[in-house]
């Protein structure tokens, strides 16, 4: 019966999940509490098991003979399992020995400690040499986490004799196969790559310390994987390619599973396959971004093309989708195609909702740098030469036109919900573009006319606080992707407003005073800064065209701030210090004369002679 068995499944490709077998094995057996003789044991009963089971035994004293594993040999994935605990046996005797001499003071245990990792390491090569695709035994799965296993028992061995670099490649090769795999997998494969990842990453961050690549005293893990994944010697290209080709599998097996995607109210059927498969492509693709927390900037405007672009693929398939479905249409027409037709709308208004809002979220963290640059802690003169308020200006014009595309997609003005927070967010960014301009104006000296903008800054603001409290009621309960502008985003751009406004009034008095002609307020109503001319996207080309002369002569106050110049006001001095502690001292003047030489009152100067007089003089 076992032979049928056998038989049957000959030739079959096996499943090797090798991450769930050493964990649910470890944690099992002792590794929760570092009890590594426990699990080496636990390892030798299991290999003794399935030795049984395969009939594969080496025989005992004077009849052992030894029985390599080859892929003819393979016939069932007990083989593979075989393979897998003999390394991990290795591995728990290597850390059963560190952990009884953590020093490893001792040459012999040391030696021993070292075979016994080489020894691991070899068969985990033995394991991934089974696991090829050359081989064929197993999936393509059960291949990357093979390979990923070798090269993390090699690294250990690199590691253990201080070859950094060697070490750094396998390490950074094995954390790059466990964070694509999490993506092609169930929800216990993620976590199982996540918790390896997290393992890996102290050995790669004291690798990255020792071959000093640490920037500011900080090694990014992210960047040194980046950069092990560079050198197309170590095959990282062929491996990515496997892994890429995986991960689109693994996406087609999905797809076929996700028969409908739910956007705001509407529930939108997927019929097209192709469609599907690039719309969850899409979103696992946006997925990997929101994970990425705590990465340079450029890691992340990386990751925002692979999303934008991701949302284009998905954009084609509709269209064809679309063009399509008009043509079936165009010969037989039913409700059923009509309401066919409606989908594929929303769906396309829904692929081109959540592009627009990935690249809103990408001007936004090109604004974040520049200011950041400009105000923040990495605003230097010298490194920030060509970084201008300009660029500011232009990342939030770029915001403000983002917003109007949506609100111009169909379907949307019928959500009520979501015309008023993109409403309310459109005048939250041209507030803070008019912020800004303002403010470049100032830098230009151009105090009247950074004035107005202000002033428009600040009734943008006061518009939103007005619909703020009609919108509150009606959007709770909204998508987690709402456009709602909070309570603390709206006094945080009021202060600033405030501050900045108050500053541009001082300089203005500095430079004029207050006889320098009719005042402030005056040229400012002489202004005309219509909304035309706010909302064009070359609105910062426009800085010098305004006049620089100011001949207003009013005496101009700022509402309910304070007034300019500011009133003097008389404020209470130091106090005098008085040394009284002297007057409490009493001091021997008669030794102190003494031992300086000087004679005491009443003493002729023949008196004080003597040995002790040649000594210290006399006067």
């Amino acid at each position: 019966m076992q032979a049928d068995q056998s038989s049957a499944t000959k030739g079959a490709p096996y499943t090797l999940d090798i991450l769930s077998l050493t964990s649910e094995a470890r944690n099992s057996y002792g590794l929760r509490r570092q009890e590594y003789g426990r699990y080496r044991h636990h390892c030798t009963q299991r290999l003794h098991r399935i030795r049984k089971t395969l009939g594969f035994t080496h025989g005992k004293d004077k009849s052992f003979a030894s029985r390599p594993i080859t892929a003819e040999t393979v016939d069932d994935e007990k083989y593979l399992h075989l393979m897998l605990f003999q390394a991990e046996r290795a591995w728990g005797y290597a850390m059963e020995i560190k952990a009884l001499s953590v020093a490893l003071d001792d040459t012999r245990k040391l030696q021993h400690y070292m075979n016994r990792l080489k020894k691991a390491a070899k068969i985990a090569g033995e394991l991934e040499a089974l696991c090829s695709t050359k081989a064929g035994k197993v999936d393509v799965r059960s291949t990357l986490d093979a390979q990923a296993y070798s090269a993390l028992m090699s690294g250990y061995v690199l590691f253990e004799a201080q070859q950094w670099q060697g070490a750094l490649v396998k390490f950074s090769a094995a954390r790059a196969i466990y964070d694509k795999l999490s993506l092609a997998g169930t929800s216990h494969q993620e976590a199982l790559c996540h918790a390896a990842m997290d393992e890996i990453d102290p050995n790669i961050r004291f690798c990255g310390y020792r071959l000093r690549l640490a920037k500011d005293g900080v090694v990014n893990v992210e960047e040194l994987v980046k950069m092990s994944a560079a050198n197309k010697a170590s095959g990282s290209d062929v491996l990515m390619r496997e892994i890429e080709h995986l991960i689109a599998q693994t996406r087609q097996e999905k797809a076929q599973d996700l028969e409908s995607i739910q956007w705001r109210s509407h529930v939108l059927p997927l019929k097209n396959p192709k469609l599907a498969t690039a719309i969850l492509a899409a979103q696992e693709t946006a997925a990997e971004l929101s994970n990425l927390q705590g990465t340079t900037s450029e890691a992340k405007l990386e990751q925002f093309d692979k999303v934008l672009q991701a949302y284009a693929e998905a954009e084609k398939h509709v269209k064809k989708a679309l063009k399509e479905d008009a043509i079936a249409a165009a010969k037989v027409k039913s409700s059923k195609s009509e309401q066919n037709t409606a989908d594929l709308n929303m769906i396309v208004t829904y692929i081109s909702y959540s592009s627009l809002r990935t690249t809103i979220d990408r001007n936004l963290l090109l604004a974040k740098d520049v200011y950041n640059k400009l105000e923040g802690d990495e605003a230097t003169t010298d490194r920030n030469e060509d970084v201008h308020y300009q660029n500011l200006v232009k990342a939030y014009d770029n915001v403000v036109q983002n917003l109007t595309a949506i609100q111009e997609l169909p379907g949307v003005a019928a959500d009520t919900i979501l015309t008023s927070e993109v409403e309310n967010k459109l005048l939250y960014y041209k507030a803070w573009r008019c912020f800004f301009t303002a403010t470049a104006y100032s830098k230009l000296s151009r105090h009247v006319e950074a004035i107005a903008l202000f002033d428009r800054a600040q009734s943008y603001a006061t518009q939103i606080r007005s619909g703020l409290g009609r919108s509150s009621a009606s959007s709770h309960g909204a998508d987690a992707d709402s456009f709602s502008v909070t309570e603390k985003e709206l006094q945080e751009i009021e202060s600033k407003i405030r501050g900045r406004k108050c500053q541009v009034h001082a300089a203005w008095y500095l430079e004029n005073g207050q006889e320098s002609g009719d005042g402030i307020e005056n040229k400012l109503s002489s202004m005309s800064l219509d909304e035309k001319s706010l909302d064009e996207p070359a609105l910062i080309k426009r800085l010098d065209s305004y006049p620089t002369s100011i001949t207003s002569k009013a005496n101009p106050t700022v509402p309910h701030l304070v007034d300019f110049p500011p009133a003097l006001q008389p404020i209470p001095a130091k106090p005098l210090f008085f040394d009284i502690a002297f007057n409490h001292m009493d001091y021997n003047h008669a030794a102190l004369a003494e031992r300086a030489g000087h004679p005491k009152s009443g003493q002729s100067e023949s008196s004080g002679g003597g040995w002790f007089g040649s000594i210290w003089g006399r006067k």
